[in-house]
C-alpha cells in the first residue's frame, strides 16, 4: 500500500521518471503532470511566458525603399487600419480626433474604438451615423486611432541574435502590401529581400514610446557593441554614386548642380563654379559632395581606389568641409 502511495506521489510531480511506468488516463494517454507543464519548449516558461502571442503586432514580407529615411518603416494601409494607438482626447487634439472618428474604422486614417471615461467601449463598425458620435466626443475620452505617419513602432526580424535585431522606427503609411525598409538597415537585421518576413509591434503607452525613442531608435544603434565599429553605413548604390560623383572628370552644369542640391535638401548658398571656360561655367562633382559636409570638418585618409591601383596614399583630403582631392569609395 505504501508503494502505491509512493508511486502516485512520484507520478503526480513527474510522470517521466526513468524505471517507473507512466500513469495513464483512461484513454491510455500518459498524464501531463506538474513537471511536464513547466519544462520544455511547449511548457509554461518557454511556451506561455517568454514566447506568448501578443496583441498590436503584425507580420508581412519586406521590400526595399531607398527613398525612406534611415529610421523609417513603410507600413501598408491595410495594416495601419487594423493596428491602433490609444490617444486621450484633450482640448488640443479634439478637432483632429473628431475628423478621424467620422472617417471610421475602414478608411485610413480613422478610429476603431472609443472608450468612454465610465469604461464603456464603443465599436465604430456598428455605428450608422458616426458624426453624432464625433460631436459627442468630450475631453477625457480615449480614442483608439489608426497608425499614422511618425508613430513609433518596434520592428524585429527573427532570429533575434543581438540587440540590433529589434529597433524602433517611425511609421510612414504607404500603399502596397509589404513593409518597406531602407536598404542600409539590412545588415543589423541580417535581412534581405528574397521573401524575408518581419514583425512590427506597437507600443501602447506613452512611457513605452518614450523608452523606444530614447533607447531603441535606429539612430541610437549605428555602432555595434560587438566590435565598437559602425554596423549601419552606406552600401551598394550609395558608394557607387559617391565614387562616380567625386571622380576628377565629373562635371555638372549649374542646373544639374542646383537640382541635385535640392534633392539632398540643401538650403544654403550655392558656391562659385570651379571650372570656367569659353562655353560657360561648370561645377565639379566634388563641390556637390562638399555641400553636405560640416564646415569645420577636416580629414586625411587613403581610399580603397588608390590602395588597389598602387596610387598615392593619403589621397583623400577634406579641408574645412571641402573635398580637395581624392575619390570617395567603400573604405572612405
Amino acid at each position: 500500500l505504501v508503494d502505491l502511495l509512493q508511486y502516485h506521489t512520484t507520478t503526480y510531480f513527474d510522470n517521466e521518471v526513468s524505471g517507473i511506468p507512466q500513469a495513464h488516463h483512461r484513454s491510455g494517454r500518459p498524464l501531463k503532470t506538474l513537471t511536464q507543464r513547466l519544462k520544455g519548449k511547449e511548457g509554461r516558461f518557454r511556451g506561455s511566458l517568454s514566447g506568448k502571442r501578443v496583441d498590436f503586432s503584425s507580420r508581412t514580407v519586406i521590400s526595399p525603399d531607398p527613398n525612406l529615411d534611415l529610421g523609417e518603416v513603410g507600413v501598408p494601409e491595410a495594416v495601419a487600419t487594423k493596428l491602433t494607438i490609444p490617444e486621450i482626447v484633450t482640448e488640443w487634439n479634439i478637432e483632429k480626433l473628431k475628423k478621424l472618428v467620422i472617417n471610421g474604422p475602414d478608411t485610413w486614417p480613422g478610429v476603431n474604438y472609443i472608450v468612454r471615461p465610465d469604461g464603456v467601449k464603443i465599436r465604430l463598425d456598428f455605428v450608422e451615423d458616426r458624426s453624432i458620435i464625433a460631436d459627442s466626443l468630450e475631453i477625457g475620452y480615449l480614442v483608439e486611432r489608426h497608425l499614422n505617419h511618425g508613430d513609433v513602432v518596434l520592428f524585429n526580424r527573427q532570429p533575434s541574435l543581438h540587440q540590433m535585431s529589434i529597433m524602433a522606427h517611425h511609421v510612414r503609411v504607404l500603399p502596397g502590401k509589404t513593409f518597406r525598409l531602407h536598404p542600409s538597415v539590412c545588415p543589423p537585421y541580417n535581412a534581405d529581400f528574397d521573401g524575408d518576413e518581419m514583425n512590427l509591434h506597437i507600443p501602447q503607452s506613452e512611457e513605452a514610446r518614450a523608452e523606444a525613442i530614447l533607447l531603441m531608435r535606429v539612430q541610437e544603434q549605428l555602432i555595434s557593441p560587438r566590435f565598437g565599429g559602425p554596423i549601419i553605413g552606406g552600401l551598394r548604390d550609395f558608394i557607387t554614386g559617391a565614387y562616380l560623383l567625386t571622380k576628377d572628370d565629373t562635371t555638372l552644369t549649374k542646373q544639374e548642380f542646383a537640382n541635385l542640391a535640392m534633392l539632398g535638401s540643401y538650403d544654403g548658398k550655392l558656391p562659385e563654379p570651379k571650372i570656367k571656360n569659353k562655353n560657360g561655367s561648370l561645377y565639379t562633382g566634388k563641390q556637390l559632395f562638399s555641400l553636405f559636409l560640416p564646415s569645420d570638418f577636416s580629414l586625411i585618409l587613403t581610399s580603397k581606389w588608390s590602395k588597389g591601383t598602387n596610387g598615392t596614399p593619403k589621397d583623400i583630403v577634406i579641408k574645412n568641409g571641402e573635398l580637395i582631392s581624392g575619390v570617395i569609395d567603400k573604405s572612405s
